[in-house]
This record gives structure tokens, sequence and C-alpha cells, in this order.
């Protein structure tokens, strides 16, 4: 009998660094009319300057807005411990409402017929959640 004195165990090891930032995820929802969610969640809200009457603005003539809507949980943790807080030292409780918002941009006349280009902060709701 011949011994295998050449086969030795082998483990090899490799080490990687960690990922450096962490991926946040994005709980906001974004529904439509038809969904059946009850959460807080973004639904769509086309603002219409022609239909309000608005010939003053030269464009855009509508945009997207969005809106929030739906049920925020107790047990839903807020964005602010503060919020938990009051939450459970009174009888407030979490509504749904914009968690970040965007700007527009507007091109139109003033009281003079000047042409205005303007960027119109807080116009578009961009996420929602429960506050």
């Amino acid at each position: 009998m011949r011994l295998l004195t050449h086969l030795i165990p082998y483990i090899e090891i490799e080490f990687r660094d960690a990922p450096k930032k962490r991926i946040k995820r994005n709980l906001s929802l974004n529904c439509d009319e038809n969904a059946n969610e009850t959460r807080c969640c973004r639904y769509p809200l086309t603002v219409d300057f022609e239909k309000f009457g608005w010939d003053w603005i030269i464009a855009p003539k509508r945009y997207e807005a969005w809106y929030c809507a739906g049920e925020c949980m107790i047990s839903f943790l807020p964005k602010y411990e503060h919020t938990h807080v009051m939450q459970l030292s009174t009888s407030a409780i979490p509504c749904c409402s914009p968690k970040k918002m965007n700007s527009i941009r507007l091109l139109y006349f003033d009281m003079s017929y000047n042409v205005i280009y303007s960027t119109i902060p807080n116009m578009v709701v961009e996420k929602c959640s429960c506050s």
C-alpha cells in the first residue's frame, strides 16, 4: 500500500472590506386613485393654472404637485423621537404629510407686464411619511 504524503489539507480564506455606506430603504409609497392602499402614500395631483384662470403664467401651464394621504398607525416609528414622545404624552396621532418637497420654475408676467423667471420652493411633494 502506498501512502499519499503529498496531499496536505488546504483552506483558502479571503477577506473583503465591508461596504462603506449602507443603502437606505425608501419607505415612501407612491399610489394612484385606484389603489386600495390605506397606509400613508403619495398620490398624483395635477395643478392646472389655466383652469384657475391664471393667464398671467406663461409656463408651465400645469404641473404635478402630488399630495399625501393615508393612515399612520401609532406603532409606526416617526422620523424624530420627539414626535413619538409627544404622541405618548398627548392625544396627538401621527399624520401623513410631506417628508421631502421640491421647487418648480415659473415663467410669468408681473404687474407691469415684465416677464419673470422664478423658482418657487416647496411646490412638489417628493416623499410622504408619518410625522
